[in-house]
């Protein structure tokens, strides 16, 4: 996935942080670490990259000065669409050779750890 999501400049998984940030439009910084569950410094790292590269728009909360909250530019938009496809793509072709019980029962696991 990365080799292809860096013919729009998001290698290293940047491409996972768009695709949520434009799912999630608004998400603060803190909400998209806790999503992707990734530390807040390798974020923001992710998210300068980003920035620079006309992917995002962090705002400052109008609530609470201290929160910026994540939106995506047009050019993430035009974007999204083709790596949603792709992350898909990929999600499926791992999952394949399980049975449909081991979907469920893996499903159930993470439901589990979701939610605890």
């Amino acid at each position: 996935m990365n080799q292809v999501a860096s013919q729009y400049q998001l290698e290293n998984n940047l491409f996972l942080y768009l695709i949520r940030i434009v799912e999630h439009e608004g998400l603060t910084q803190s909400d998209l670490a806790e999503l992707i569950q990734v530390d807040k410094t390798t974020l923001s790292r992710a998210l300068k990259k980003l920035d620079d590269r006309g992917y995002i728009d962090k705002v400052t909360d109008a609530q609470n000065k201290n929160y910026k909250q994540l939106y995506p530019t047009q050019k993430a938009r035009e974007r999204y669409e083709a790596l949603a496809k792709l992350e898909q793509q990929y999600i499926k072709g791992r999952l394949s050779p399980l049975s449909a019980a081991e979907l469920a029962g893996l499903n159930k696991i993470l439901n589990k750890i979701l939610h605890n």
